[in-house]
């Protein structure tokens, strides 16, 4: 297959869509011989804050100087982005070799299914994965869960050690906004020996995560705010200093290219799997260059000036919490333009409630997907919000709506995309396509 062949072949996959449990998949790399047992893996689950500590350990392990395969999700318009070597994306031509080097062992194994049990897109990209890290022999992988953990296709992995990043509402569908429920299935990848780093602050759901390692054979439980914590940051200009008392010591100032109170306990977290992955302190020198040069689009992203547009593709209670303090720390702006789309099945209302108090201007629309929000469901939620109408415009399109935010908003203003992964990544197309942003 070539690199178009490849991507429809995946995208005829979509419409099995998300089907928990690992028998399908499982049953793949069996018959690849188990290629994610050859590299010692650092697996992530939790509802917010997975890609960045993904970012920031694939940032870290490389400096230590090691070859490093990163699988995480959603991607930002080019599904490459979701495997990448050494935090490069792969290139298209191997991406389209490693799924014709598995097609005769797709069709092996659903040789043997019914047509409706077939490998769904999200299996075949994480076998992928997989394949891609094994063919290119790096020393270890980063490996971020889709959807809670146990029963996600990545947990056909041993992780050497896993970091429960935190639990809160989000994929109701699946797990009926039961935080226990959640908080269960996310520790499911935790292993025997695994060393497991949890960053939830709630004591019910920690007790939970605790004891669930523990069954599962785990060697050590490390919670940020006991054994490893943020101990000071300040805000820097492109960032924030950072101190971090980690598993074996401190680290003090230490700039991380990154904004806001949850990026610097993502780190904390990246750091103390990091030292648990290698088993000793980390290099100081290796730790400042990591940090430094960290990149995680779609989280907190600058993406232009005059005026400041700046994105996140948070699309939950806890996001959106987060990402309004670290806006209102990180930048000073006259006012707050948000231009939302989000997904139907997320939690609209919510989200919106949080938001309210701090807008002064509201661009509603809806990403290009099958699953988005008509805006005016928004709009509808806004007004049961008593939001005044001079305050809200409904723009169809995330490029039509960044162009009439651009237009109205002065040199004083913040932009703020938010809302949807897909919201962002056509919001960074677009801002591409005009020249404003140089990768997209």
């Amino acid at each position: 297959m070539n690199y178009e062949e490849a991507i429809a072949f995946l995208n005829s996959r979509i419409k099995f869509g998300i089907r928990p449990g690992t028998e399908r998949v499982a049953a793949l790399v069996e018959a690849l011989a188990h290629p994610q047992h050859s590299y010692p893996v650092l697996h992530i689950s939790g509802t917010n804050g997975k890609f960045s500590v993904a970012t920031i350990s694939t940032s870290i392990l490389g400096s230590l100087g090691m070859s490093v395969g990163t699988y995480t999700s959603p991607d930002l318009g080019v599904v490459r982005e979701r495997i990448a070597l050494g935090g490069q994306t792969i290139g298209e031509e191997l991406f389209a070799s490693v799924l014709t080097y598995l097609l005769p062992y797709i069709e092996l194994v659903e040789a043997a299914r019914d047509d409706q049990d077939r490998l769904t897109y999200f299996e075949l990209l994480t076998a992928m994965a997989f394949e891609a890290f094994f063919d290119q022999a790096v020393h270890t992988a980063v490996i971020e869960t889709g959807l809670g953990g146990e029963y996600d296709a990545t947990n056909v992995a041993d992780a050497r050690v896993a970091v429960v990043t935190n639990v809160s509402l989000d994929h109701i569908r699946q797990f009926g906004g039961d935080l226990h429920k959640a908080a269960w299935e996310k520790a499911g990848i935790a292993k025997k020996d695994t060393v497991v780093i949890s960053g939830i602050d709630q004591e019910d759901l920690y007790d939970l995560i605790a004891r669930r390692a523990v069954e599962k054979g785990a060697s050590q439980v490390v919670r940020l705010g006991r054994e490893i914590d943020v101990l000071d940051r300040q805000v820097a200009v492109g960032g924030q200093l950072i101190s971090v008392r980690g598993l074996y010591g401190d680290y003090d100032e230490v700039f991380l290219n990154m904004f806001g109170k949850q990026q610097a306990r993502n780190a904390a977290l990246a750091i103390a799997a990091c030292e648990a992955f290698i088993g000793e302190r980390l290099s100081e020198e290796a730790l400042t260059e990591a940090l430094g040069s960290v990149r995680a689009p779609g989280r907190i992203e600058v993406l232009g000036h005059n005026p400041l547009i700046v994105c996140d593709g948070g699309h939950n209670p806890a996001a959106a919490e987060v990402v309004k303090e670290s806006v209102r720390e990180a930048f000073a702006y006259k006012k707050l333009i948000l231009i939302i789309g989000m997904l139907s099945e997320k939690l609209i209302d919510e989200v919106l409630e949080l938001w309210a108090p701090v807008v002064d201007s509201w661009i509603l629309t809806a990403p290009e997907s099958t699953r988005a929000a008509e805006p005016e469901r928004l709009e509808s939620s806004l007004r049961d919000l008593r939001v005044g109408d001079e305050k809200v415009v409904v723009v169809p399109g995330v490029g039509a709506a960044l162009e009439h935010a651009i237009q109205n908003a002065t040199d004083e203003d913040l932009v703020l995309v938010f809302g949807s992964f897909y919201t962002v990544g056509e919001a960074r197309a677009w801002l591409q396509s005009q020249g404003v942003l140089a990768q997209a």
